[in-house]
């Protein structure tokens, strides 16, 4: 399951301690996140995930969390060429999940959805990755709005 953690776009003053001037929030975004790296690591690419997690991790310590123009970037470029990636790897051309993949990878995936319901709506789960790649859609909009308004990302 994805996390539901809020990514914030903000403003954030070198005084100490910093002013934060929140833009803009995104509820669950911090879960956009962790597709992406899962993603990767279903792609056979570890060396990404852990790339992006390590983009993460490395500001987790700042006051507040962030990422800042340089680690927007890098996560962003960390985002390039995963669709792709899953191609022939994963799933079809057009990011369909084929039944034994699902059975393969339910009980493993943790932020794909691959449930046969929703609510009392039946479902397909081999659609879950062009689900879950709408999420990563959302993460580069908000890198880019980041970047665009010259603004912070701040995870909570």
């Amino acid at each position: 399951m994805m996390s539901r953690r809020p990514l914030h776009l903000a403003h954030v003053s070198d005084t100490d301690p910093p002013e934060v001037e929140v833009i803009d929030s995104y509820d669950k975004a911090y879960g956009f996140v962790e597709v992406a790296m899962e993603l990767w690591r279903l792609a056979g690419r570890n060396d990404r995930a852990t790339a992006i997690h390590d983009v993460i991790v490395s500001r987790v310590d700042y006051e507040p969390s962030r990422l800042e123009r340089a680690q927007i970037h890098e996560l962003r470029d960390l985002l390039d060429g995963l669709e792709q990636a899953l191609v022939g790897t994963l799933t079809d051309e057009e990011h369909l999940l084929s039944a034994a993949k699902v059975e393969e990878l339910r009980g493993h995936a943790k932020t794909l959805d691959l449930s046969d319901t929703f609510g009392s709506l039946a479902r397909d789960p081999r659609y879950a990755v062009q689900e879950a790649l709408v999420y990563v859609d959302h993460l580069r909009t908000i890198a880019d709005e980041a970047l665009a308004a010259g603004a912070s990302i701040l995870f909570d």
